[in-house]
């Protein structure tokens, strides 16, 4: 019964910071909306759960996997925002699902080292910079009234994933529980949550934003299991949530000092 008690506690905590992130995102622009949602918000708090019952190596090879996993966001984001402003709102889940699944399988049959991996994050969110911006058809927000099952979705999604992370990572192994700890559980209710409230236009503005933002979670997750291999579990999420919190610091900066903001003064 403690280990049931335990398990919930990990699951309510995932859900809180998911849902806090996700009704941030919304009620923010397509840059920030972008920044929250690629936030570990899902991911961290199923890797704490994770480093509580497994040893150092069992946590080093799982975020190497999640990092070579991690490219397979670049599919989901680009099949999302060239399917959200010209599919409907169950056309645009399943695609972008089903780009994730597809390359996370083919990435699951393959024995990934960090040079290989590095390499091919780097090709992947390339070509989804180019697939967004050619193909995206980012618009604005078109409102609609919230619905009373948004919330109760969101959260029953992410529960979900962290009891199942949770109850069969030990029979899994470190490489799926991986692959299974980077399912984009933050995305998919985000984008079925801005589908409905906001519409495709603006779905399609933040998922593309969305593509450099990641890139900072890739960093955390190679940055993780580096810091791992040398120094724990402990260490090594900690310098991994560092990583993502400096790099989205420095995108922040960009904003707000960069060509956009000068635009924005000249306006």
């Amino acid at each position: 019964m403690p280990d049931l008690y335990l398990l919930l506690l990990k699951a309510g905590f995932a859900v809180i910071v998911v849902v806090g992130a996700t009704i941030a995102a919304e009620r923010s622009g397509p840059f920030w909306s972008a920044l929250i949602t690629a936030l570990p918000v899902s991911m961290g708090p199923i890797y704490v759960v994770m480093a509580i019952d497994r040893s150092n190596a069992f946590i080093a090879d799982s975020t190497l996997s999640s990092f070579a996993a991690h490219a397979s966001m670049a599919a989901f984001l680009s099949a999302g925002t060239v399917l959200a402003t010209r599919t409907g709102a169950g056309a645009t889940i399943l695609g972008a699902v089903g780009a994730w699944c597809l390359s996370s399988w083919a990435i699951h049959a393959v024995q990934w080292g960090v040079t290989d991996a590095i390499a091919l994050n780097i090709a992947t969110f390339i070509i989804a910079l180019a697939i967004t911006k050619v193909w995206g058809r980012p618009g604005v927000a078109i409102p609609a009234p919230s619905r009373w099952f948004d919330l109760p979705l969101r959260a029953l999604l992410v529960a979900t994933l962290t009891i199942t992370v949770s109850l069969t990572s030990a029979a899994l192994g470190p490489k799926t529980s991986g692959i299974l700890a980077i399912f984009p559980v933050v995305f998919i209710s985000a984008t079925i949550v801005l589908l409905a409230r906001l519409g495709g236009g603006a779905t399609a503005a933040i998922l593309a934003r969305a593509v450099v933002p990641l890139v900072g979670l890739g960093i955390a997750l190679l940055t993780a299991h580096l810091m791992t291999q040398r120094f724990g579990s402990a260490i090594g999420l900690s310098t991994g949530l560092a990583a993502t919190l400096g790099s989205s610091l420095v995108l922040i900066l960009w904003h707000l000092r960069g060509p956009g903001a000068l635009l924005r003064r000249g306006r």
